[in-house]
């Protein structure tokens, strides 16, 4: 594995994804809106008084037991932001597939994949840098975006509720989960791309990665989950497991021999 070659590849990737506005736009955007959509609701929901609602927020959510010792509210909010936790996720789940889905196939399309299978790149070395060039970005966004929610948190929620908000599952969390998703986000989309024609077509075969993230963040809001450092863990071991199975999977179904002619 040459070092100088990814890195090239990475740099490549980074200039053609700068020249579409709409991709580098969108790799913060996202994270920035789920931020404002977060810290907005901890802040209305902390100014909702109690005879408008506010005492009643938790009888419409099942609380697990371990929050029993808090105030509802408090409870409540816990729950709520720990739902959210999860759509700062997304960042680094559901850019890299898009764009990891679109390096291949957009390859071909602009007849520029020929050259580039040309060079002495290696198979592993192309595909890493690929790889890497998408979801950098997006993790980087994701950790930003994790950072103002955390600061924000701090000035206008109680230190109850903060503290759950920079608990280790969701400090870890966002430090390990985030790159794993997006490794796993990323090479979805290769896959999807060295096997299909159409970008469209690969993007949304590659989104079904998002199913299980937001089946879970369901899962926690009706109190059936609480995330804590155990399940973390197991949710670590799962996602390596997934993205070492997948990465060989990567490798074996881009054949750059074959790839060409198949798509003639």
């Amino acid at each position: 594995m040459n070092a100088e070659h990814v890195w090239a590849v990475v740099e490549k990737e980074w200039t053609d994804m700068r020249k579409n506005r709409i991709i580098v736009l969108s790799m913060f955007l996202l994270p920035m809106v789920m931020v404002a959509m977060i810290l907005g609701t901890a802040w209305w929901v902390g100014r909702l008084p109690a005879d408008e609602g506010g005492g009643d927020l938790a009888e419409d959510l099942t609380l697990p037991p371990v929050l029993a010792a808090l105030d509802s509210q408090d409870a409540s909010m816990v729950i709520l932001n720990d739902q959210f936790m999860f759509y700062l996720l997304l960042a680094p789940v559901s850019l890299p597939v898009y764009v990891a889905a679109y390096s291949i196939i957009g390859e071909k399309e602009t007849r520029s994949l020929e050259p580039l299978l040309a060079t002495p790149v290696g198979t592993g070395e192309l595909l890493l840098g690929k790889i890497i060039a998408a979801v950098a970005p997006a993790v980087v966004a994701a950790w930003l975006s994790y950072g103002l929610t955390a600061g924000g948190m701090f000035l206008i929620a109680n230190r109850t509720v903060f503290g759950y908000v920079v608990r280790p599952v969701w400090t870890l969390g966002m430090l390990i989960h985030g790159p794993l998703l997006g490794l796993l986000s990323a090479v979805t989309g290769v896959i999807s791309s060295s096997r299909m024609n159409d970008p469209r077509a690969a993007q949304q075969v590659s989104g079904l990665i998002l199913l299980p993230l937001i089946g879970v963040s369901v899962a926690v809001l009706l109190g059936r989950i609480y995330l804590d450092t155990g399940t973390l863990l197991w949710a670590t071991l799962a996602m390596v497991l997934a993205n070492v199975g997948a990465l060989f999977l990567t490798v074996r179904v881009f054949q750059r021999e074959t790839i060409l002619t198949r798509w003639k």
